[in-house]
């Protein structure tokens, strides 16, 4: 666990490197750049902001509530998320060539996936700002002081994110059909995790408690929701359950990396 906290640390330069040369390859020869990271996220807001403001209405969306602004506070990050777990669980498979030479760690592929999503994230706040200012000037009881908060949420999301990918990375070198898996899982996450909805909106007791407790990424939902649109700061069970998992997530994923090293050259 710690061997691959250290060769991470150890590599750093190595890996921001990969990371700008992966952005400049995703967004090279294309008219709008870095723009393009912005389509997928406005797209899904446009399109789950109409179905939920005039075909099915939730009864949390209402004029005092835009339903838009908070849709915005929990997708954005959703998609750092879950981009981030079907990219860097294949990392290894598409950097096989890099992998077979002795000297590089392999542990760099899978974080170079999660960092350069979380470069989009990052390019998608002033949108999210943009939106919340705009819904503050218009009278909507939006944004806040809470949004200081916004580091450590990202912070630790990143090592449950991190961590996750790095397991995952490495199951699917031996188990080719672990990202098609988790592409499924992922879908379904995204109606079982409170993004399109608050966690209050569960009535059913055993669903609300199994969401908020069972679900490593259901703390953060909530907090990116409380800080952004609320204003609010976590409150400490919050912050104890996304620092938690954040723990639990990174030494389970950086253990079963490590476990896995030794066999992933002759598996790729």
């Amino acid at each position: 666990m710690l061997d691959v906290s250290r060769r991470l640390l150890r590599y750093r330069s190595l890996l921001s490197t990969l990371v700008v040369r992966e952005l400049k390859a995703r967004y090279r020869g294309s008219f709008l750049g870095y723009f393009w990271s912005l389509v997928n996220p406005l797209l899904l807001l446009a399109v789950y902001s109409f179905v939920f403001t005039y075909i099915f209405t939730p009864k949390f969306a209402d004029e005092a509530n835009p339903y838009p602004l908070f849709l915005m506070c929990g997708l954005f990050p959703w998609i750092w998320v879950s981009t981030s777990l079907l990219e860097g669980t294949d990392s290894l498979l598409s950097g096989a060539g890099l992998i077979r030479k002795a000297v590089f760690p392999a542990e760099i592929l899978p974080m170079v996936f999660v960092l350069s999503n979380l470069v989009h994230f990052l390019f998608a706040l002033p949108v999210l700002a943009a939106g919340l200012l705009w819904g503050h000037l218009s009278g909507f009881p939006v944004g806040g002081w809470g949004a200081v908060w916004l580091p450590l949420i990202i912070g630790l999301e990143f090592l449950v994110v991190g961590g996750l990918t790095l397991g995952l990375a490495a199951l699917n070198v031996h188990f080719k059909d672990v990202k098609d898996i988790l592409t499924n899982v992922l879908s379904v996450l995204l109606y079982l995790t409170p993004v399109l909805f608050p966690l209050s909106f569960i009535k059913v007791a055993w669903g609300h408690w199994a969401i908020r407790w069972l679900n490593p990424f259901a703390p953060f939902s909530t907090a990116f929701q409380e800080v952004l649109f609320n204003g609010l700061q976590p409150e400490p069970v919050l912050l104890a359950q996304m620092a938690g998992w954040a723990l639990v997530s990174w030494m389970l994923g950086s253990w079963l990396f490590s476990r896995l090293a030794d066999s992933l050259v002759e598996a790729v």
